[in-house]
């Protein structure tokens, strides 16, 4: 079998895309996440709250470029001792990270004996080894969830979210448009600059300079949008930057906030 095709990724982007990952698998699960890296007094990388019983888990992250099956956990002396003194601690193990179809991205969960167990044979080298053994990695594997998926009015509030985001950033003349198609079993969504979508109407000829798909309201993992394929679990800044990526340049003036405040009321 050929090897995965990974993306070109520093560890701080491979970090924050796991982490990215992690928040949207919580919410999946029914639990609310935070980034916790800048929390002060938080020992981990992810704390997840419960929605229903408010039970918090937290979580360390050790995010892989690709599998990762057969390598040993390289752990530093803090995410041992947090591992060790947080109850009820998680080591996500976050495989794939860097492959170009986001499909193949798992979470191992390493928890319980099984992490009491790794943490014990662990070997310090002025870092901590923890061997995982295949065995473990495949059962592990086993029982990761599949990707989050959202359905089509999903991904639209979230396309919506990201609109919202760049107005924050001070780009107001872009413009979110929704219309049912044609047959009337789906929906249209566009996405671009206020010249190409005149009174929210998109303009035939100025297709090729604006955000556009059609949906509908299957659960589906990615969709393909903006010039590539956009994982449920992106966030709406991610989907912000990639929009921003592919119409065409605009500058955040800040010059229309009454169309901003409408389109924040109605998200």
């Amino acid at each position: 079998m050929p090897p995965k095709k990974l993306l070109a990724m520093s560890n701080y982007e491979t970090e924050n895309r796991a982490i990215a990952y992690v928040i949207a698998h919580e919410r999946t699960a029914g639990r609310t996440a935070t980034d916790a890296r800048h929390i002060p007094g938080s020992k981990v990388d992810v704390e997840s709250i419960d929605d229903v019983t408010g039970e918090k888990r937290l979580i360390e992250i050790k995010a892989f470029g690709g599998a990762g099956r057969g390598d040993v956990l390289w752990l530093e002396p803090n995410q041992i001792e947090a591992l060790e003194q947080v109850p009820g601690p998680h080591l996500y193990l976050v495989t794939d990270v860097r492959s170009v179809d986001s499909s193949n991205i798992r979470i191992l969960d390493l928890t319980g004996e099984q992490l009491r167990a790794r943490l014990e044979a662990r070997r310090e080298k002025h870092y901590f080894e923890v061997p995982l053994p295949t065995a473990l990695y495949d059962d592990l594997h086993s029982k990761a969830a599949s990707p989050p998926s959202a359905t089509g009015t999903q991904f639209s509030l979230q396309v919506l979210e990201a609109v919202t985001v760049l107005h924050r950033r001070g780009y107001h003349r872009i413009r979110f448009v929704a219309m049912w198609s044609p047959n009337g079993l789906g929906v249209r969504m566009f996405v671009g600059r206020q010249s190409e979508v005149p009174g929210g109407h998109p303009r035939e000829e100025f297709l090729d300079r604006i955000a556009y798909t059609s949906l509908n309201d299957a659960d589906e993992p990615a969709r393909d949008f903006a010039d590539t394929s956009i994982p449920a679990w992106w966030s709406a800044e991610m989907i912000a930057d990639q929009l921003l990526a592919v119409l065409p340049p605009t500058q955040p003036l800040a010059d229309d906030p009454t169309y901003v405040a409408e389109l924040q009321e109605l998200f």
